[in-house]
């Protein structure tokens, strides 16, 4: 059997606590039909060497990578205005990318404002790990959490909910420290329904079809 192993690129170390697991678990998701293994998504820590752009770093970083890797999925975080984060962050990378001529397929994972938006997609996780009573008044735009991207603020909201749980399993938690169990048990269909998460579905699948390992 085929195994696909991608690397992540991300932008902070919160992001690498929650969007490896999630992506692992949506990729098994998506290549289950096509009997393809899917390795856990490996970290890609970028580090910035003097004369070099973050992009140039992240290719430097992904060609050193490059023998065992079938995909990288580079991270970063969108706004209302995504044809502006576009040309700052996904353009120039490409760029670089294809100056490098890599061979290997580049896949945007961008959630809008923040990763945590992706985290607040299931309710009844988020009950779960906070307590069930917790209150929506005092959560930072609560009457949101159905359409995600519209939050001002995730990760605000998201630290809101751990605070205000009643039921929190340890006293002095962060919002951080449930953002693995999160991504391990939150219910994928509901993140399906955030155009942001659909973009980097039909993206990945398109990267898949790039190096032949599915055919529709």
């Amino acid at each position: 059997m085929i195994e696909v192993n991608a690397c992540l690129a991300a932008e902070g170390n919160s992001d690498y606590d929650f969007l490896p697991v999630l992506l692992e678990r949506a990729l098994n998701r998506m290549c289950l039909p096509y009997h393809l293994r899917v390795a856990p998504v490996q970290v890609l820590r970028i580090s910035v060497q003097a004369g070099e752009s973050k992009h140039q770093a992240v290719c430097r970083a992904a060609e050193a990578a490059s023998s065992g890797m079938t995909l990288l999925f580079y991270h970063y975080d969108g706004s209302a205005d995504s044809s502006r984060e576009e040309r700052k962050y996904w353009t120039p990378l490409l760029r670089h990318w294809q100056t490098a001529a890599l061979a290997r397929p580049v896949v945007r994972v961008v959630p809008v404002r923040e990763m945590e938006s992706w985290a607040l997609t299931d309710v009844d996780v988020l009950r779960r790990i906070a307590g069930s009573s917790w209150d929506e008044s005092t959560v930072h735009q609560a009457d949101r959490l159905a359409r995600v991207e519209t939050l001002a603020d995730p990760k605000r909201t998201l630290s809101d909910i751990v605070t205000c749980g009643k039921r929190r399993r340890r006293a002095g938690r962060e919002a951080a420290d449930y953002l693995a169990l999160i991504a391990e048990t939150m219910r994928l269909e509901h993140l399906e329904r955030v155009p942001s998460f659909r973009l980097w579905q039909a993206e990945t699948l398109e990267a898949l079809r790039e190096l032949r390992l599915i055919r529709d």
